[in-house]
């Protein structure tokens, strides 16, 4: 027999699917199913390899965190290039491109007082090719406006501030030039992102006066797509956080997630608050995500970089009906676990008052 434990809100309710065996001060304790079972996560493993302009990719540290943003944003109207060296020799399971956002701007939130607000939506993308010029099958998509830190906000009080973040997308091994040198591009198709007013910036760090790095202007939505004219204006001084992650073979390794609580939110809302235990090395990000059939899944809420591994559920953010939810994590190699399913009911508040 399974007990249903009922959270009333201003504006919906979630009812959590809970095993008969657990009261409503007790809570769930779930079995993890990570990516990969086969290797125990207590053996050694050899680091990703990143490829950068600066030894050290956390010494990216300046325009993206606050102060004078040098209008360094990624644009619709400016694609940012790095000309990055061969990698080095070695067995790699899987390459990463990515770059370091943050300040994201925010607007009001239609229909809800002026002080709430959103992330402006957009996306920003990535590519890489051998020559400094890049065709449609070449670009991936980087990270969406609502996973990048807020630029914080002298009048209103935001939830989403914070440090910029390093985001990642996994390409072809195929993709890669292990031959020589790869040339690694970022821009928006985000029509909006035409200057700090309104796009993300993209963090920097000091460099020198050696010319691997171009900027240009001219583009509407795409990078470049012919390298005789692409490297249009030369960039000094500075350097963009712009790397590539190369993951070893034999790094696949297991994650375990476990929920172990659902907790009443913020009152006179229906938000839960789900506390969660990772077994795993150098843990990247962890983050909620639901489903409508246990199929297709859907990341819910932001990511959360470190311990303790709590997320807050919003009703109001899932769609009215039956849904499931989990947590799922990753570590630095992109090995990803996922606790199991928690069955909730979302329905209008106006269907409860009886």
């Amino acid at each position: 027999m399974k007990k249903h434990i009922i959270f009333y809100a201003i504006a919906f309710h979630l009812t959590a699917i809970l095993p008969a065996s657990v009261s409503a001060a007790e809570t769930p304790l779930l079995t993890g199913q990570p990516d990969n079972q086969n290797t125990a996560a207590s053996e050694a493993v050899s680091p990703p390899v990143y490829l950068s302009e600066l030894t050290n990719i956390n010494d990216y540290g300046v325009f993206a965190n606050g102060g004078w943003d040098g209008s360094w944003y990624a644009g619709y109207n400016v694609c940012w290039m790095e000309k990055l060296p061969k990698p080095p020799e070695g067995s790699y399971s899987k390459v990463y491109i990515g770059a370091k956002l943050g300040r994201m701007k925010t607007r009001p939130v239609a229909g809800k007082p002026v002080w709430e607000r959103e992330p402006i939506p957009g996306e920003i993308y990535m590519a890489i090719s051998s020559t400094p010029a890049w065709k449609s099958n070449q670009k991936y998509f980087l990270v969406s406006s609502a996973d990048i830190p807020l630029e914080g906000d002298m009048e209103n009080a935001l939830e989403g501030v914070g440090e910029s973040r390093w985001f990642w997308a996994e390409v072809p091994l195929s993709a890669v030039n292990f031959n020589g040198p790869n040339f690694v591009s970022l821009w928006s198709p985000t029509e909006y992102f035409v200057s700090t007013a309104s796009a993300p910036v993209l963090a920097g760090g000091w460099g020198s006066q050696e010319v691997n790095t171009w900027m240009n202007n001219d583009i509407k939505g795409y990078p470049p797509i012919n390298p005789a004219t692409s490297l249009k204006t030369a960039i000094t001084v500075f350097e963009p956080a712009i790397a590539v992650k190369l993951v070893p073979q034999g790094s696949e390794r297991e994650i375990k997630v476990q929920i172990t609580q659902v907790l009443e939110g913020r009152k006179k809302t229906s938000n839960k608050t789900f506390a969660a235990e990772i077994t795993g090395s150098e843990i990247e990000k962890a983050w909620l995500e639901y489903s409508l059939d246990n199929k297709a899944w859907q990341k819910i809420g932001r990511y959360v970089y470190g311990t303790p591994y709590m997320f807050t559920l919003k009703a109001d953010a899932l769609p009215v009906g039956k849904v499931s939810v989990r947590c799922a994590a990753q570590d630095a190699w992109g090995n990803k676990g996922f606790s199991a399913e928690i069955a909730l009911g979302v329905s209008k508040q106006e269907e409860n008052k009886k």
